[in-house]
């Protein structure tokens, strides 16, 4: 007989919510736009949305049911009623072109959507690609027969708890994340219930979370960040989520101060923007003593920033599959700047070269990841069992990250073996964008990498062969990428060239691709807007300087 903390354990993270509704339901859960949300409120339209999707829609244990909406209350409402039911939550972008969430939603086998007005046209005409798609919720009033408003879903429904919560075990699984990869296709990642409480435990320990926390939250709610690393925490201690509509680096102090924050989660593009920004009055007046950094910093600005703030950045390091964060730098103790942290508790790190062996202290390798905890890494990917197996195998994270661990067990990222590109925080893969502009009329051949950008750590830069005696028109690419990817994921810059760089196999040599594109690197702390074209620099050598 085996067991861990989570087997045969009723503490799974809609549970704990539901009993502190019970308990102190009058404690604020989330606060949005001038709206204060008791735990007591949000739990009972939780529970009434559950009933209308389980006897209106059909929704049973298993079925998945996408939310695809712009942060608010009642997205808390949608993705707890959906776990409620033991069904699969499946967030999606809001800045999604229609063939992504097509895609998103028929390869997810999505029943019903729930969506706000905003995001309501969206969803309709991505809808037809998903067959399974049954039901559409949406905020506000419903519009035409093909939808049901929200407040009429939760109109007379009982606030009890649905009987089907007490059947959802730590095992089943929760939630379908759509994260970019290696191949030309987002792939969804599969949580069960207990990675949740899992991730939930490690990020509440180890950022040193209280019932008193008031989290400062603008992360879309669809994304990692957003709904994974920061709400399960949350919910576990009982703390309060401080909704604010976006990011603002001209008034990030007032921001601490207005809202009253005690732990604050910034990137390092946010902490670039506001060092740009001049000091106010507001800058040390706050209570947020830690604040969770995600990607890395120069020490200059790491001690600038926390000089300016009086507070401790806490650098991280994790991918979704890891459950959003295995390595965290402690708010206590010995510190490293520029390091993303030491291992979390529950995860070994071993860092191997080429060949599979571990190297020692301070070489670089690729970083695999494994748990002592049986729900301690994602169960893997929907319908890809060879990717699972490939990444998962063994039972280990293969990361595809090239770190480096000191003698002292701290982590630095050194770069990403994979091709991924990071840009304001998201995930792109260099597939998903090639796989667009080869649709262009001429296009033969195209290789997609990234080069530096100060504000938003990385660009794009595609380049582009012609097919024999076609010509390539690059504002298509443009047009085309417009048309078909979420903003940040479109290129920058649109290069021509006559061959792509091939190694003595025959592969294309990537690496001679981001020295050529260097030459494209944005150093400017101009914070333009994500998705800007800049000039359409065309070259016919592929040997040209980079």
């Amino acid at each position: 007989m085996k067991t861990d903390f989570l087997t045969g354990s009723p503490s799974i993270l809609q549970t704990v919510f539901a009993d502190h509704a019970a308990r102190h339901g009058d404690r604020t859960w989330c606060e949005f736009e001038g709206g204060v949300h008791s735990y007591a409120s949000i739990d009972a339209q939780a529970n009434q949305l559950a009933h209308a999707l389980r006897d209106e829609m059909g929704i049973v244990k298993g079925d998945a049911v996408a939310v695809c909406m712009l942060n608010c209350a009642e997205y808390f409402v949608a993705m707890f009623a959906i776990h409620r039911l033991g069904g699969v939550y499946v967030p999606c972008s809001t800045l999604y072109s229609e063939d992504e969430l097509a895609y998103q939603l028929e390869h997810a086998e999505v029943r019903a959507v729930i969506t706000d007005g905003q995001n309501l046209d969206l969803v309709r005409r991505a809808k037809p690609a998903a067959e399974t798609v049954r039901a559409v919720v949406v905020l506000g009033k419903a519009v035409g027969d093909d939808t049901v408003a929200f407040d009429d879903a939760l109109a007379g429904r009982s606030d009890a708890l649905p009987a089907e919560a007490a059947a959802v075990t730590a095992d089943d699984m929760a939630m379908l994340m759509y994260t970019s990869g290696t191949t030309d296709r987002p792939k969804g990642v599969m949580f069960n219930q207990g990675n949740l409480t899992s991730a939930a435990h490690t990020t509440a320990h180890h950022f040193r979370w209280t019932a008193a926390d008031r989290y400062l939250h603008y992360f879309p709610l669809y994304h990692a960040n957003g709904g994974l690393i920061g709400v399960g925490p949350a919910i576990l201690v009982g703390a309060t989520v401080v909704m604010i509509p976006k990011f603002s680096a001209s008034t990030f102090g007032h921001s601490l101060v207005e809202h009253d924050a005690t732990f604050v989660p910034v990137n390092s593009t946010h902490v670039k923007m506001v060092l740009r920004n001049p000091e106010t009055e507001y800058d040390r007046a706050h209570r947020a003593t830690r604040m969770m950094l995600g990607l890395s910093l120069t020490p200059p600005e790491f001690s600038a920033f926390e000089e300016r703030f009086a507070t401790t950045l806490m650098g991280t390091y994790g991918l979704t599959e890891s459950l959003g964060i295995c390595v965290i730098g402690e708010p206590v103790g010995p510190r490293r700047v520029g390091s993303a942290g030491r291992v979390v508790r529950g995860y070994t790190m071993r860092v191997l070269d080429e060949e599979g062996n571990e190297v020692g202290p301070d070489e670089p390798g690729e970083a695999v990841v494994s748990a002592h905890q049986r729900h301690g890494l994602a169960m893997g990917y929907f319908k890809d069992p060879d990717k699972t197996e490939e990444v998962f195998g063994g039972g280990e994270l293969r990361t595809g990250d090239v770190v480096r661990i000191d003698a002292d067990g701290y982590v630095w990222f050194v770069e990403r073996k994979k091709d991924m590109i990071k840009r304001s925080g998201f995930n792109v893969a260099a597939a998903e964008v090639e796989r667009v502009v080869r649709t262009v009329p001429g296009v033969a051949e195209v290789a997609v990498v990234s080069t530096p950008d100060i504000m938003r750590e990385e660009a794009i830069v595609a380049f582009v062969v012609p097919e024999p005696d076609a010509t390539v028109d690059v504002e298509e690419v443009f047009a085309r990428c417009d048309a078909e990817l979420a903003d940040y994921k479109r290129p920058q810059y649109v290069e021509l060239l006559e061959a792509l760089p091939l190694n003595f196999l025959g592969k294309v040599e990537r690496k001679r691709l981001r020295e050529m594109a260097y030459k494209y690197r944005i150093e400017s702390t101009d914070p333009a807007p994500v998705g800007r074209r800049g000039p359409l620099p065309i070259s016919g050598e592929v040997s040209g300087d980079a």
